[in-house]
């Protein structure tokens, strides 16, 4: 049952947040913050970020202003950061017959290669490739290679994606989105890269 003295609630939304106001059993001001879902079987619905009560509505008013500004600088850092990695791409080296690859797996390590077929404004042109073992690394692992120009697939088209390693970084890293993987410059020469397997 609901304190009498329980203020009626209110909430606040902005920039996909919401803070609902409220006082608790005992008459102290509360406030919660949530989420808007953008993804998922709950989209569309709040998620519960953080809650508390206060010792008087001064210090709630306080705490929703600073979580107001937070987000604010939050999505501003965000905006910024996205338009730099447009502006970056354009300044990727990737060029044609260079070498890329992927490395995925749970309980063992899969490496497969690409070669560049061709550069594009803002993605390239890619086709998989063969490896070659270049060392035994022990029981059922070993360091492997591309096979350039032995290829074992068809043309594919993907983008070119642009990050930074640390907020502030003015210069950024490159790699090329294969679906759930991300595809890397291979640079490891003859040495390979470390590959390993159950069969």
């Amino acid at each position: 049952m609901q304190h009498p003295e329980a203020a009626k609630v209110k909430a606040i939304k902005f920039n996909g947040y919401k803070i609902d106001l409220s006082t608790n059993l005992k008459g102290k001001p509360v406030a919660r913050l949530y989420k808007l879902l953008t993804a998922g079987k709950n989209k569309g619905e709040y998620k519960l970020i953080q809650g508390y009560y206060f010792g008087t509505d001064e210090r709630r008013i306080e705490w929703v202003k600073e979580q107001m500004n937070n987000i604010k600088n939050r999505i501003e850092d965000k905006l910024k950061t996205s338009a730099a990695k447009k502006d970056a791409i354009s300044l990727h080296t990737f060029k044609a017959g260079d070498c890329l690859y992927q490395s995925w797996g749970y309980d063992q390590t899969n490496i497969d290669f690409f070669e560049i077929i061709e550069v594009l404004p803002k993605s390239v042109k890619i086709r998989p490739i063969s490896q070659i073992v270049v060392s035994e690394g022990g029981f059922m692992c070993e360091n492997v290679k591309p096979n350039k120009g032995d290829y074992t697939g068809e043309v594919v088209t993907r983008p070119i994606k642009a990050w930074f390693w640390n907020k502030g970084d003015e210069k950024p890293n490159f790699s090329v989105s294969n679906g759930r993987h991300s595809l890397s410059l291979y640079t490891y020469g003859d040495k390979g890269v470390y590959q390993s397997h159950y069969a």
